[in-house]
């Protein structure tokens, strides 16, 4: 088995319900042509740098996932005949696959999904929390500090 990553871009102007359709027909591909998906990220509605098949936005999916290079002529076969695609790439990031480091890597990935995220300090209340340089060491211009050590020069010989 290989890894792979493949990103498709579903037409921008189809309603939820049909890119959740689309989202789903293409990770049950790769479950039913023997491939382990890893992750799906859903990168949501973007605009296209220009236009494609009369469209100026699109909708973007990554999967990252296992598979034969079976299972990625299936997909890209299904890719070119869906109307609602309208662009794929799918690239190899792996070419060995260790499944036990796999299976590990997508319980991390659920658990992390699963645990409540905890709240990060807000950039305000770490400059707050910063201890601040004296007030003279702060105001002082940069013509008063120290020069930087000079190093001395060899003595000619005569």
């Amino acid at each position: 088995m290989r890894r792979y990553e493949s990103v498709w871009v579903v037409h921008g102007d189809l309603p939820d319900e049909e890119v959740k359709s689309a989202i789903d027909k293409f990770t049950r591909i790769v479950a039913a042509a023997g491939g382990t998906l890893v992750g799906l990220d859903d990168w949501g509605r973007r605009r296209l740098a220009y236009r494609i098949k009369g469209t100026t936005r699109g909708y973007y999916v990554l999967a990252d996932f296992a598979g034969t290079p079976a299972t990625v002529k299936e997909l890209e076969r299904n890719y070119r005949i869906d109307d609602r695609i309208i662009r794929y790439h799918t690239v190899v990031k792996a070419d060995k696959v260790n499944l036990e480091a796999l299976q590990a890597e997508i319980a991390a990935r659920a658990q992390a999904a699963a645990a409540p995220e905890v709240e990060a300090p807000a950039p305000a209340a770490e400059a707050a929390a910063a201890p601040e340089a004296p007030a003279a060491v702060a105001a002082a211009p940069p013509e008063t500090a120290a020069p930087p050590e000079e190093t001395p020069t060899p003595a000619k010989e005569e």
